[in-house]
Protein backbone atom coordinates (compact mmCIF):
# COMPACT_ATOMS: atom_id res chain seq x y z
CA UNK A 1 0.00 0.00 0.00
CA UNK A 2 1.33 3.60 -1.19
CA UNK A 3 1.90 6.23 0.98
CA UNK A 4 -1.05 8.24 -0.13
CA UNK A 5 -3.18 5.02 0.40
CA UNK A 6 -1.99 5.15 3.84
CA UNK A 7 -2.35 8.49 4.41
CA UNK A 8 -5.95 8.29 3.10
CA UNK A 9 -6.87 5.38 4.87
CA UNK A 10 -5.61 7.09 8.14
CA UNK A 11 -7.57 10.15 7.44
CA UNK A 12 -11.17 8.05 6.93
CA UNK A 13 -10.53 5.59 10.40
CA UNK A 14 -9.86 9.54 11.86
CA UNK A 15 -13.37 10.62 10.74
CA UNK A 16 -14.72 7.83 11.59
CA UNK A 17 -13.67 7.63 15.27
CA UNK A 18 -14.71 11.43 15.18
CA UNK A 19 -18.05 10.47 13.76
CA UNK A 20 -19.25 7.76 16.41
CA UNK A 21 -18.13 10.02 19.49
CA UNK A 22 -20.43 12.80 18.18
CA UNK A 23 -23.06 10.42 17.79
CA UNK A 24 -22.37 9.24 20.64
CA UNK A 25 -22.59 12.61 22.09
CA UNK A 26 -25.87 13.16 20.65
CA UNK A 27 -27.20 10.59 22.47
CA UNK A 28 -26.49 11.67 26.01
CA UNK A 29 -27.59 15.12 24.65
CA UNK A 30 -31.10 12.67 24.04
CA UNK A 31 -31.28 11.80 27.19
CA UNK A 32 -30.81 14.87 29.05
CA UNK A 33 -33.19 16.24 26.79
CA UNK A 34 -35.73 13.55 27.57
CA UNK A 35 -38.06 13.74 24.19
CA UNK A 36 -36.96 10.97 22.44
CA UNK A 37 -33.90 9.42 20.43
CA UNK A 38 -33.31 7.87 17.16
CA UNK A 39 -35.25 4.65 17.08
CA UNK A 40 -32.70 2.04 17.98
CA UNK A 41 -31.25 4.16 20.56
CA UNK A 42 -35.02 4.35 21.89
CA UNK A 43 -34.59 0.50 22.56
CA UNK A 44 -31.38 0.16 23.80
CA UNK A 45 -32.05 2.89 26.45
CA UNK A 46 -35.37 1.58 27.03
CA UNK A 47 -33.84 -1.85 27.81
CA UNK A 48 -31.02 -0.70 29.57
CA UNK A 49 -32.59 1.08 31.77
CA UNK A 50 -34.98 -1.91 32.33
CA UNK A 51 -31.91 -4.24 33.01
CA UNK A 52 -29.90 -1.69 35.14
CA UNK A 53 -27.08 -2.02 32.62
CA UNK A 54 -25.12 1.42 31.06
CA UNK A 55 -26.35 2.20 27.72
CA UNK A 56 -23.09 1.23 26.29
CA UNK A 57 -22.66 -2.27 27.99
CA UNK A 58 -26.52 -3.23 26.82
CA UNK A 59 -25.78 -1.44 23.21
CA UNK A 60 -22.21 -3.40 22.64
CA UNK A 61 -23.98 -6.96 23.26
CA UNK A 62 -27.12 -6.54 21.70
CA UNK A 63 -24.87 -5.26 18.53
CA UNK A 64 -22.04 -8.48 19.21
CA UNK A 65 -25.19 -10.10 18.56
CA UNK A 66 -26.49 -8.36 15.60
CA UNK A 67 -23.15 -8.95 14.25
CA UNK A 68 -22.65 -12.29 14.23
CA UNK A 69 -25.60 -13.23 12.24
CA UNK A 70 -24.59 -10.53 9.70
CA UNK A 71 -21.16 -11.93 9.73
CA UNK A 72 -22.40 -14.98 8.53
CA UNK A 73 -25.13 -13.74 6.40
CA UNK A 74 -23.22 -11.22 4.27
CA UNK A 75 -19.79 -10.05 5.86
CA UNK A 76 -19.02 -7.65 2.62
CA UNK A 77 -21.12 -4.80 4.51
CA UNK A 78 -18.68 -5.04 7.53
CA UNK A 79 -15.49 -3.12 7.99
CA UNK A 80 -14.00 -1.19 10.87
CA UNK A 81 -16.35 1.44 10.85
CA UNK A 82 -19.02 -1.35 12.11
CA UNK A 83 -17.01 -2.21 15.17
CA UNK A 84 -16.35 1.69 16.11
CA UNK A 85 -20.16 2.15 15.94
CA UNK A 86 -21.07 -0.69 17.58
CA UNK A 87 -18.50 -0.07 20.73
CA UNK A 88 -17.99 3.88 20.87
CA UNK A 89 -21.41 5.19 20.31
CA UNK A 90 -22.76 3.82 23.40
CA UNK A 91 -19.48 4.78 25.99
CA UNK A 92 -19.08 7.75 24.54
CA UNK A 93 -23.37 8.48 25.23
CA UNK A 94 -22.24 6.80 29.05
CA UNK A 95 -19.53 8.72 29.19
CA UNK A 96 -21.42 11.86 27.93
CA UNK A 97 -23.49 11.57 30.43
CA UNK A 98 -21.22 10.90 33.59
CA UNK A 99 -18.64 14.35 32.69
CA UNK A 100 -21.40 16.59 31.36
CA UNK A 101 -24.46 15.50 33.59
CA UNK A 102 -23.96 16.94 36.73
CA UNK A 103 -24.08 20.45 34.61
CA UNK A 104 -27.68 20.56 33.60
CA UNK A 105 -30.26 20.86 35.87
CA UNK A 106 -32.51 17.82 37.75
CA UNK A 107 -35.26 19.29 36.01
CA UNK A 108 -34.63 21.16 33.31
CA UNK A 109 -37.30 23.48 31.47
CA UNK A 110 -39.13 23.01 28.37
CA UNK A 111 -37.14 24.98 25.99
CA UNK A 112 -34.44 23.85 27.58
CA UNK A 113 -35.45 19.97 26.64
CA UNK A 114 -36.47 21.33 23.13
CA UNK A 115 -33.05 22.93 22.61
CA UNK A 116 -30.41 19.76 24.31
CA UNK A 117 -32.94 17.51 21.84
CA UNK A 118 -32.11 19.44 18.37
CA UNK A 119 -28.68 19.53 19.53
CA UNK A 120 -28.41 15.80 20.16
CA UNK A 121 -30.33 15.79 16.54
CA UNK A 122 -27.75 17.79 14.81
CA UNK A 123 -24.85 15.78 16.42
CA UNK A 124 -26.50 12.55 15.24
CA UNK A 125 -27.18 13.55 11.44
CA UNK A 126 -24.03 15.29 10.96
CA UNK A 127 -21.70 12.33 12.88
CA UNK A 128 -23.94 9.80 11.47
CA UNK A 129 -23.06 12.18 7.71
CA UNK A 130 -19.51 11.81 8.47
CA UNK A 131 -19.81 7.99 9.65
CA UNK A 132 -20.94 7.11 6.17
CA UNK A 133 -18.97 9.51 4.22
CA UNK A 134 -15.68 7.54 5.42
CA UNK A 135 -17.06 4.62 3.99
CA UNK A 136 -15.61 1.75 6.48
CA UNK A 137 -18.42 -0.39 6.76
CA UNK A 138 -22.31 -0.12 7.95
CA UNK A 139 -23.87 -0.51 11.55
CA UNK A 140 -25.02 -3.49 12.49
CA UNK A 141 -28.39 -1.97 12.48
CA UNK A 142 -28.44 -0.63 9.45
CA UNK A 143 -26.59 -4.14 7.93
CA UNK A 144 -29.93 -5.69 9.39
CA UNK A 145 -32.06 -3.00 7.24
CA UNK A 146 -30.65 -3.80 4.21
CA UNK A 147 -30.04 -7.52 4.67
CA UNK A 148 -33.52 -8.75 5.15
CA UNK A 149 -35.04 -6.96 1.80
CA UNK A 150 -32.17 -8.05 -0.05
CA UNK A 151 -33.27 -11.87 0.89
CA UNK A 152 -36.87 -11.27 0.65
CA UNK A 153 -39.35 -9.96 -1.12
CA UNK A 154 -40.23 -7.27 1.33
CA UNK A 155 -39.12 -3.25 -0.03
CA UNK A 156 -36.80 -1.72 1.83
CA UNK A 157 -38.94 1.25 2.75
CA UNK A 158 -41.17 -1.00 4.46
CA UNK A 159 -38.88 -2.79 6.08
CA UNK A 160 -36.89 -0.15 7.71
CA UNK A 161 -40.55 1.63 9.17
CA UNK A 162 -41.40 -1.89 10.61
CA UNK A 163 -38.19 -2.25 12.23
CA UNK A 164 -37.94 1.31 13.72
CA UNK A 165 -41.51 1.50 14.65
CA UNK A 166 -40.97 -1.82 16.25
CA UNK A 167 -37.59 -0.44 18.24
CA UNK A 168 -39.40 2.80 19.22
CA UNK A 169 -42.54 0.57 20.71
CA UNK A 170 -40.11 -1.93 22.35
CA UNK A 171 -38.00 1.27 23.88
CA UNK A 172 -40.85 3.06 25.14
CA UNK A 173 -42.59 -0.04 26.68
CA UNK A 174 -39.34 -0.05 28.36
CA UNK A 175 -39.40 3.22 29.92
CA UNK A 176 -37.76 5.08 27.20
CA UNK A 177 -38.71 8.82 25.90
CA UNK A 178 -40.23 9.08 23.22
CA UNK A 179 -41.27 12.53 21.27
CA UNK A 180 -40.20 14.79 18.96
CA UNK A 181 -36.20 13.59 18.76
CA UNK A 182 -38.09 10.36 17.78
CA UNK A 183 -40.22 12.00 15.25
CA UNK A 184 -37.01 14.06 14.05
CA UNK A 185 -35.09 11.63 13.50
CA UNK A 186 -37.46 8.77 12.53
CA UNK A 187 -38.35 10.71 9.42
CA UNK A 188 -35.96 13.71 8.73
CA UNK A 189 -32.68 11.29 8.54
CA UNK A 190 -34.04 9.76 4.93
CA UNK A 191 -34.19 13.34 3.55
CA UNK A 192 -31.58 15.06 5.56
CA UNK A 193 -28.74 12.68 5.25
CA UNK A 194 -28.04 12.50 1.92
CA UNK A 195 -28.48 16.69 1.90
CA UNK A 196 -25.02 16.39 4.43
CA UNK A 197 -23.44 13.92 2.63
CA UNK A 198 -23.47 15.70 -0.47
CA UNK A 199 -22.94 19.92 0.39
CA UNK A 200 -21.17 19.17 4.03
CA UNK A 201 -18.87 16.35 4.67
CA UNK A 202 -18.60 15.35 1.06
CA UNK A 203 -16.91 18.26 -0.02
CA UNK A 204 -15.11 18.81 3.55
CA UNK A 205 -13.57 15.34 2.56
CA UNK A 206 -12.96 15.76 -1.28
CA UNK A 207 -15.23 12.16 -1.84
CA UNK A 208 -18.59 11.13 -2.73
CA UNK A 209 -20.88 9.31 -0.37
CA UNK A 210 -21.18 6.10 -0.91
CA UNK A 211 -25.34 6.22 -2.04
CA UNK A 212 -26.32 3.10 -2.00
CA UNK A 213 -25.63 4.03 2.18
CA UNK A 214 -27.43 6.78 2.50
Amino acid sequence: MGTLNRDKLGRRIAVMLAAVVIMGVGVGLFVRGAMGADPFSTLNLGISGKIGWSFGAWQVLLNGVLLVGIFFADRSMLGLGTLGNMILVGFSADLFGWVAGPWFPAHPSIPLRLLLTLLGVACQLVGCSFYVTSDLGMAPYDCISYLIPKRTKIPFRWWRIFLDVFCVAVGFACGASVGIGTLIMAFGTGPLLPFLNRYLTGPLLGVQAPEHRI
